[in-house]
């Protein structure tokens, strides 16, 4: 008799209309019109920071050190480009929900609640 394989627990985390799957690098959006939301690598990485993070300011420079390992350059835009591109995915598939925040002289916030699931 072979022994039984334990089932492979994900780290999974509910938001909004998503459920993102840190595991499988996965998003997706929930409900009746269910399907998986469609990232880049790095849109993946910078979502993934967020939600371990939520309802914090983080700066332009913790957020390139957390998902890229590295810190900002003086005119480097490389984050703002990347929330631009992530906050229109994020709209266009929960209309309204205006996840992700601008803080003036701050940087970024995620805006909503997040809990883990199993």
């Amino acid at each position: 008799m072979r022994p039984q394989r334990a089932p492979v627990r994900h780290v999974r985390f509910a938001f909004d209309r998503f459920v993102l799957d840190l595991d499988a690098r996965a998003v997706e959006r929930t409900g009746d019109d269910a399907e998986p939301l469609q990232l880049t690598t790095a849109e993946f990485d910078l979502l993934a920071c967020f939600v371990q993070r939520p309802r914090r300011v983080l700066t332009r420079d913790q957020i390139l050190d957390w998902t890229r390992g590295r810190s900002v350059e003086p005119f480097d835009r490389t984050i703002d480009m990347l929330i631009s591109r992530l906050r229109k995915k994020l709209d266009a598939a929960s209309p309204g929900s205006n996840l992700i925040t601008t803080v003036r002289n701050g940087g970024y916030l995620f805006t909503v609640s997040v809990k883990q699931v199993s």
